[in-house]
């Protein structure tokens, strides 16, 4: 029996070493890979939050007349900018029964930047939104 015991090397020592060693790099790379995935989903979460910020502000900024005048001015709304809007075409209206003299109305096509901005990560998202409104002519400076 004393024979039996010496020629033992140690191989299930052995196996079980690398069997350990496989399972622990198997673990890591799931924490390694669950850690990415919840990267995605935070930026992509704020980078919604962003483009929702922006929308509003956008929305805000159009409910102003003031907006769509010769001479508009930027808004904020907190981390929120909103470039003044800018008239990129303007057609006589057509099929407007109201015609006063020498005052005709007009379709004027404006389009509205917002930029917003994550202080904490970094992260911007800037929005493009084109808004027509029917005004009295002579209120949309078309840029040549």
């Amino acid at each position: 029996m004393k024979h039996e015991l010496r020629n033992q090397t140690g191989a299930t020592l052995l196996v079980a070493l690398i069997f350990l060693v496989m399972m622990t790099m198997f673990a890591v790379t799931a924490i390694n890979m669950s850690t990415v995935n919840l990267r995605i989903v935070g930026n992509t979460q704020i980078s919604k939050a962003l483009d929702a910020a922006a929308q509003a502000a956008i929305e805000q900024a159009i409910s102003s007349m003031s907006q769509f005048s010769l001479t508009p001015t930027s808004l904020i709304v907190g981390d929120v900018t909103v470039q003044p809007p800018v008239c990129i075409e303007s057609r006589v209206a057509t099929g407007y029964s109201a015609v006063v003299t020498n005052i005709i109305p007009e379709d004027n096509t404006w389009e509205v930047i917002a930029t917003a901005a994550d202080p904490d990560s970094g992260a911007t998202s800037t929005l493009h939104q084109g808004v027509q409104i029917r005004m009295l002519a002579g209120n949309c400076p078309v840029p040549e």
